[in-house]
């Protein structure tokens, strides 16, 4: 059974990147949205939580959570009813099928070294990351605005600049900071921008406590095998076709 959750305080998550994704949310937003929704899924017990934003969703399993073949079929009708965009869960929780309407594609996880100096590393003006990431791509600059700014707030977000190359630190949970949106303008890239902006990124959040790490997807994985990242594993996120 799945059922909305009108209160949840984030407990009985394990520490993962799926259970991280959730909590990044429950911080910023709480249970009193409707963009931003929670859910349990139960049997005799509470099994997992399902944390839905903005048409994406994560989902992961509590500590000691018992998942049934039911559970698996519930949540893959669950992300059909919802029309999701994105769904991202462990195998665990996937049927052999996987989810149907939708894509699986591979990713792999991996750890940034922090580099032996943060020089040069700044916090760029809003209005310039989003031109750099989504250049010639149809994104809404208002509601990125909005929900980047209100995470930055919560203290679970940040940007970081390297010269034109910028980054987002998605969330900092668990002794690990997620990175997303690494980009640099076409006509700097391969002057070795992003390699000094992920190090040196790497090396401040260090000195908060926490482990940088990034996903990439296969085309881009051997990217940062050159640069030494240590390889956390691979696991498969879910697109609408």
């Amino acid at each position: 059974m799945i059922r909305l959750l009108e209160k949840y305080d984030g407990s009985g998550l394990r520490n993962s990147h799926y259970s991280r994704v959730i909590l990044s949310h429950l911080s910023a937003y709480g249970t009193g949205y409707g963009f931003c929704r929670f859910y349990e899924i139960t049997g005799s017990r509470r099994a997992g939580i399902i944390a839905l934003f903005n048409g994406s969703a994560a989902a992961d399993f509590t500590a000691g959570g018992r998942i049934t073949r039911e559970m698996k079929r519930e949540l893959a009708e669950f992300c059909d009813f919802q029309q999701l965009e994105t769904f991202e869960l462990p195998k665990e929780l996937t049927t052999r099928r996987g989810i149907g309407g939708m894509t699986a594609v591979s990713r792999r996880f991996f750890e940034i070294a922090p580099s032996e100096s943060s020089e040069g590393i700044f916090s760029p003006e809003p209005e310039y990351v989003f031109k750099t990431v989504y250049s010639g791509a149809d994104a809404d600059y208002g509601l990125w605005l909005t929900d980047t700014l209100h995470r930055i707030n919560a203290g679970k977000s940040r940007l970081y600049g390297y010269k034109t190359s910028v980054l987002t630190v998605r969330f900092v949970f668990g002794g690990r900071a997620y990175i997303t949106d690494v980009a640099t303008p076409p006509e700097d890239r391969g002057k070795g921008q992003a390699r000094a902006l992920l190090g040196g990124t790497a090396k401040l959040l260090a000195a908060d406590g926490f482990k940088a790490y990034l996903s990439a997807e296969p085309d881009s994985a051997g990217y940062y095998e050159k640069l030494g990242c240590r390889d956390l594993g691979a696991d498969k996120i879910y697109q609408r076709k």
